[in-house]
């Protein structure tokens, strides 16, 4: 699978996550101010190629469908915080 980085940075942008640079762009979810993953690409333009695509699918907690979803837009915050909790990446406190 080949993605494109304009396509990585607007679904990190679409769930929130706070992108930073270092010697790669750092990107970090945050709910409800935890930290709940991270993942990275270099600072490349062009398309992102080989295991890496797949990497950051990996760090970032979703199946192929769910990411493809992610990129493809359908896949909005709400429903990415859904799908981490069902996994149980994300836990509510009892009250």
């Amino acid at each position: 699978m080949s993605l494109h980085v304009t396509d990585v940075e607007r679904a990190w942008k679409k769930i929130g996550m706070v992108v930073t640079n270092s010697g790669d762009r750092l990107a970090r979810f945050y709910y409800r101010g935890t930290l709940i993953l991270m993942t990275k690409r270099s600072h490349g333009s062009g398309p992102i190629e080989g295991k890496v695509p797949y990497l950051i699918r990996q760090q970032m907690k979703l199946g192929q469908n769910e990411f493809d979803q992610l990129i493809a837009c359908p896949l909005d915050l709400a429903g990415y915080v859904e799908v981490l909790k069902a996994k149980g990446w994300i836990t509510e406190p009892k009250p």
